[in-house]
């Protein structure tokens, strides 16, 4: 085999793979940070629903024992898998300035 055909070949493989990964395109996870009403708490399940309809999971039951229904609260959470695990939750006071950007993974 010639030097023209490895290199033709090694060519062809690269751009091969890199197309590969181009046409994947993003994944379905993401991070976030929220300020919303706790409408409903699952004790049980370790499940907490917002009012805007936003269900938050987490393994530590610690997580939710200073937290009640109708409590304003800041969370911090990563979507991925089809569900969405707090990373955080804590209560927000009257008129505290609240900062909301969006986490980085």
């Amino acid at each position: 085999m010639s030097r023209y055909h490895v290199m033709l070949i090694t060519i062809a493989l690269g751009v091969a793979m890199s197309f590969g990964y181009a046409t994947a395109g993003p994944g379905d996870d993401y991070g976030a940070r929220e300020v919303g009403t706790v409408r409903f708490i699952d004790r049980q399940l370790n499940l907490v629903q917002l009012d805007d309809g936003l269900e938050l999971h987490t393994m530590d039951a610690r997580m939710l024992q200073n937290i009640r229904e109708g409590m304003r609260v800041v969370v911090d959470y990563a979507h991925g898998d089809g569900r969405n695990e707090l990373n955080s939750i804590e209560p927000v006071g009257a008129g505290t300035q609240v900062d909301v950007n969006p986490t980085a993974n």
